[in-house]
């Protein structure tokens, strides 16, 4: 079936609407300001507020909230699909009813079999339907296309892919994403990546091998595969690829080998080195090919440099390999709506070809492509029982703990959770009360804590706007400090951080005293902490029974290891230290720090006073992260840095984004001296008061960090 339209958009700019804005919507916007004769006027996502701050920011004139709203508001000739997976099908069934040009993100839809409908629609309804498999515009792929175009690798016989890659929700502990909602769904993720590559390449696939690694249990139920090994056979050669998640490094190579050459990608890099046969000798052959190789790959160092400054100074598009594999993408799409030719990489045909491989391979490997059986409801909650603690943020880092040890000294306990799907079983069967819904939600807290004895507060509501940081942090502590009050609780404990306090000078500071003086010459974090406990000072001036617990730099081996307390991690192994890395770190165990925010419950005379948390075992920077490498193998580096120079460096980037007009943040000096704990903190008071033992061997110290990480 052909893909172009048969009455394509007349001269004059398309006009495009975006449905979808999440993390996605902000790239193909980015993009889109590099493709000619596209106007994006319409913005749709049931979270309103959400595309307004995509509208604001781009300039879109309309805003929706549902497909069948931006429908209604008509002035539309195409659209772009990013929504998740599972409503492509019928979000753009709706948008070809209605005679639009689609693009969807992919995976087209879920199943190779549903296409044929969707293409069938867009024949009749004479428009283009597409989908985004941006790596087959990737700059490094479209070179190597015109190497095989002109006969320089001859017949190309295998491809060989290698996609190790991390996983940021993985290590989290965020499964709610799409990939993570069947075992085969990671294939359609990250898998239609490489997959579509080989179907540009090689054609359909016609037989599927494949092996798989440890698969690691998930929360929701769905067990991971984190490393697959595949083969493929194809219409016109084979291809082995090799998929690992959840690594440190991120590679993505493709070498492909012909029968008079051969050509090895890096598409994170953007390099596609070219070897070939030659009349000379052998050496120099080898000598030619080396030689040819550095050529490339320095002028691929001096284009990506060059290209990042003036990207930035918005004098061309950004050398940015993803990106400009977006922008091909988008491209050909929108030049298939005037009537060009579409690739069949990216057409209908693609589409179904792509997720036919991910089916064959998911077979193959034995994986299972429906989600495990649906989770039992909730119990309903019941009224607060006697002693009831409601934690708010009790799945997190710190709150899991917490909460472990409120069960283990038989303390009824209540949670407040957005994502009930993801608790384990063993808070799923009622012995634990379960609200579903916001910490900072008015509505949700006076239903929990209704009858409750106290409150641990745990959740930093920051919320994904950096402006409103301290707004929002604000706003969600006097939220809850006020349903405290209402429902008199005996105590309400703050968890808030030591980055509230002044730690830029020589001396020490004590539980007692109050938070920086000077909140506006700090981070929007430490800013969001010292505004929430002014508010919870208010409140205390109200009757509110608050303690506030300042926990330091908190460590643990379920927790990210690459704490930015111990430095700027410039690289997730590479430290550049907040100084010198010569003082010692107020280090803190989780379940230390889990033992005195329990013990903060129920302490005796402990209300209106503010405790800080750090542990005996106090390790320099430098120390830290020379015990990460010695403990997990990896190559982490420390890079020791005066402030002043590193503070230099920032002012320079700062001045580089006003020239450059971009989004920036004054980086005041007092924030990156605190950073550094020249004071010294007492948490004498807190051992004293809350009957508070922190670890004090080192070596079970370090042990309790880093040997249960998994690298």
């Amino acid at each position: 079936m052909s893909s172009t339209p048969s009455s394509p958009v007349p001269s004059g700019r398309t006009r495009l609407g975006l449905v979808g804005g999440g993390f996605i919507a902000d790239v193909h916007l980015q993009v889109l300001r590099s493709v000619p004769d596209v106007e994006v006027v319409a913005i749709c996502d049931p979270m309103r507020a959400r595309a307004e701050r995509l509208a604001k920011k781009y300039g879109i004139r309309t805003v929706a909230g549902s497909v069948d709203e931006l429908l209604a508001a008509g002035g539309l000739d195409a659209v772009h699909v990013l929504v998740p997976p599972s409503a492509h099908r019928a979000v753009a069934t709706q948008c070809l009813q209605a005679g639009l040009h689609v693009l969807v993100e992919k995976p087209l839809v879920q199943r190779a079999a549903d296409v044929a409908e969707l293409q069938a629609l867009a024949v009749a309804r004479g428009v283009v339907l597409a989908v985004n498999h941006n790596q087959t515009c990737h700059p490094a792929f479209a070179r190597l296309g015109n190497h095989l175009a002109a006969g320089r690798l001859g017949r190309l016989e295998h491809l060989a892919l290698q996609h190790h890659v991390p996983l940021r929700q993985l290590q989290s502990g965020d499964v709610s994403h799409f990939m993570f909602q069947t075992e085969a769904n990671i294939l359609q993720e990250q898998g239609v990546h490489l997959f579509s590559l080989v179907f540009a390449l090689l054609g359909e696939c016609l037989e599927a091998q494949a092996i798989v690694g440890e698969r690691r249990p998930l929360p929701n139920g769905v067990h991971f595969a984190s490393e697959w090994l595949v083969h493929l056979r194809c219409a016109r050669g084979t291809a082995s690829v090799r998929m690992a998640f959840g690594k440190p490094w991120l590679e993505t190579t493709v070498q492909a080998i012909g029968t008079d050459g051969s050509a090895l990608l890096d598409l994170q890099r953007g390099s596609c080195w070219v070897r070939r046969k030659t009349r000379w000798l052998d050496f120099l052959d080898t000598g030619k090919n080396l030689a040819s190789a550095a050529r490339h790959l320095t002028g691929r160092a001096i284009g990506s440099v060059l290209g990042y400054g003036l990207g930035l100074f918005k004098l061309a598009f950004p050398d940015d390999p993803f990106l400009r594999g977006m922008r091909g993408s988008l491209r050909a799409f929108h030049a298939a709506v005037r009537g060009a030719h579409l690739p069949d990489a990216l057409s209908a045909v693609g589409g179904a070809a792509v997720l036919a491989m991910c089916e064959r391979v998911a077979a193959a490997a034995g994986v299972a492509t429906e989600p495990p059986p649906a989770l039992p409801p909730l119990p309903a909650p019941g009224p607060a029982r006697t002693g009831e603690v409601v934690v708010l943020g009790g799945t997190g880092f710190l709150g899991r703990r917490c909460v472990q040890r409120l069960r283990a000294d038989g303390r009824p306990v209540t949670l407040v959770v957005r994502k009930p799907n993801l608790l384990p079983a063993s808070l799923r069967d009622g012995s634990v009360r379960v609200f579903v819904g916001d910490a900072a939600d008015p509505t949700v807290l006076a239903a929990a804590f209704a009858g409750a004895h106290a409150v641990l507060h745990l959740a930093t509501a920051a919320g994904d706007d950096p402006d409103a940081v301290e707004r929002v942090m604000a706003a969600a502590v006097r939220t809850a400090g006020e349903a405290a009050l209402v429902a008199k609780v005996q105590r309400f404990v703050y968890a808030s951080s030591t980055a509230a306090l002044w730690l830029g000078a020589a001396g020490t500071v004590a539980g007692a005293v109050g938070p920086d003086p000077l909140p506006q010459q700090r981070s929007a974090y430490a800013r969001g902490k010292i505004a929430a406990e002014h508010e919870l000072v208010t409140l205390r001036a109200s009757g509110l029974p608050a303690v506030v617990v300042r926990p330091a730099i908190v460590v643990g081996d379920d927790g990210i290891a690459e704490h930015s307390g111990i430095g700027l991690w410039v690289k997730d192994n590479h430290c550049v230290g907040w100084g010198t890395g010569k003082l010692p770190l107020p280090l803190v165990l989780a379940d230390d720090c889990a033992d005195a925010l329990v013990a903060a419950l129920a302490a005796d005379g402990i209300v209106g006073k503010s405790y800080n948390l750090a542990g005996d075992v106090r390790l320099t920077a430098r120390e830290y992260v020379e015990a990460m490498a010695h403990r997990t193998g990896r190559d982490y580096r420390f890079h020791s840095t005066p402030l002043w120079w590193m503070w230099l460096q920032e002012y320079g980037k700062y001045l580089v984004k006003v020239m450059a007009r971009r989004a920036r943040q004054w980086p005041a000096f007092r924030d990156f001296a605190s950073r550094s704990f020249r004071t010294e903190l007492d948490c004498s008071d807190a051992k004293r008061d809350l009957g508070w033992r922190p670890e004090t061997d080192r070596a079970r110290f370090l042990a309790r960090i880093f040997d249960g990480i998994r690298r």
